[in-house]
């Protein structure tokens, strides 16, 4: 029997038979059988840099629970029982899997999700079990799509998909069975990040993309010829671009990002076909999102950084200003996402550090706790989705967290949140 990852080595009856088992340094768990021999090695991902583990009953229940220390982190996996921690499970997906959005693209009442894969876009369909939660389903074939985005583009009740190429956006209309069929290809040079909403306030879906060109839309697939929106870009451009209602006027406003300058640009719609435009001198932010922080009834902001992550509260008027910067204690930092994670009503704050997912609760004031648990995920990150896959209403706040791993496929962490 081999155990990888040896650097320290733990014996403990994990599963509760009571027999020893073995756990290597970077987590692969071989199960004894009292007689010497043990099981096929299971790995749970942790941090990167682990060199010892350690169990204990954490929560006093009579479970063994471990905690494994890396690099100026620590991540804990809780026991489940019958050797089951609450850490993540795989979905394989070949070629890997990057940027992905979420739906539900079959009309099942169970969210999907469309993953960029080395063929394009892979739609997985869920299953509502949390054994298994995604099945695959169709794939749209395609060279060099970068993050999707999706929205209803016609009108009619059914998600549609939005797909970055190099200098063009190609538009398919969902069929309503988790298929989807090519409307309308758009030249926008250059490519990359894009966000949809209806910025001239017409009823229909429009994008803008971060390379400075906003598209508005027909409400049939197909847009018009795409144009600038902002007069003075920085030289380095943007590296990323939100849309939401920043002031509660029902016209959709823009926040730039430009990882290079330390700015973030907020944009707000003047409903005349233009933009007044602010700037946050902030960090080196790659990402933003959006939700309403602290309950009163203000969209707020969560900008994404190496760094960690940054809290500015909105006033309802167009402006944003810092409250909180939780920090990263790997200096790692990836996707970013926002959802009550823990049942509470409140909003938390869900954030890759390398291979390790960071939770970081929120208090209901627009501050968050700092994260005292790390949670072994996939190595390489491509995006980060909040979804309820193994049959949990969506009012009980308690979804599960999906990672497409550019390494690994699909990574689930269920949320077992009593």
């Amino acid at each position: 029997m081999s155990l990888p990852g040896v650097v320290g080595v733990t014996v403990a009856d994990i599963n509760g038979d009571g027999y020893p088992d073995l756990v290597s340094g970077a987590v692969d768990i071989a199960f004894g059988n009292g007689k010497g021999q043990f099981s096929p090695p299971v790995y749970y991902p942790v941090a990167s840099g682990t060199g010892i583990t350690v169990a204990a009953p954490l929560r006093g229940k009579g479970l063994v629970d471990l905690v494994a220390g890396g690099d100026n982190v620590i991540s804990v996996l809780l026991n489940n029982g019958k050797a089951k921690f609450l850490e993540a499970e795989s979905v394989p997906v070949t070629g890997g899997a990057g940027c992905a959005v979420g739906g539900d693209f079959n009309g099942d009442g169970k969210p999907d999700i469309a993953v960029i894969t080395a063929q394009g876009i892979s739609i997985l369909l869920g299953t509502g079990k949390a054994a298994a939660p995604y099945t695959p389903g169709s794939t749209i074939a395609l060279s060099g799509a970068a993050c999707p985005v999706t929205g209803d583009l016609n009108g009619d009740g059914i998600p549609d998909l939005l797909v970055p190429l190099l200098n063009t956006v190609v538009a398919y209309l969902g069929n309503g069975d988790g298929t989807f069929t090519l409307k309308s290809t758009t030249s926008t040079p250059p490519g990359g990040y894009m966000a949809l909403g209806d910025f001239n306030h017409d009823g229909k879906l429009d994008f803008a993309t971060a390379g400075n060109l906003l598209a508005l839309g027909n409400g049939d697939g197909t847009f018009q010829t795409p144009a600038p929106f902002f007069t003075t870009p920085p030289p380095t451009g943007f590296t990323n671009i939100g849309a939401t209602d920043l002031n509660n006027d029902g016209w959709t406003d823009i926040v730039l990002v430009n990882q290079f300058n330390y700015n973030l640009f907020v944009l707000v719609n003047n409903q005349h076909g233009g933009f007044t435009q602010t700037t946050i001198s902030a960090g080196s932010y790659f990402a933003v999102t959006f939700a309403d922080l602290n309950g009163d009834g203000n969209l707020d902001m969560v900008a994404a950084s190496t760094q960690g992550v940054a809290v500015f509260l909105g006033n309802g008027q167009g402006g944003l200003t810092l409250k909180q910067a939780p920090t990263d204690a790997l200096g790692l930092g990836g996707p970013v996402t926002v959802a009550d994670v823990n049942g509470d009503g409140i909003p938390d704050i869900a954030y890759m550090e390398g291979g390790t997912l960071a939770l970081f609760l929120g208090k209901g004031d627009g501050t968050f706790t700092a994260s005292s648990a790390y949670f072994g995920a996939g190595v390489a990150p491509g995006a980060l989705l909040a979804q309820n896959l193994h049959g949990q209403p969506a009012s009980a706040g308690k979804p599960d967290i999906v990672e497409p791993d550019f390494n690994l496929g699909i990574v689930v962490l269920p949320n077992l949140t009593k």
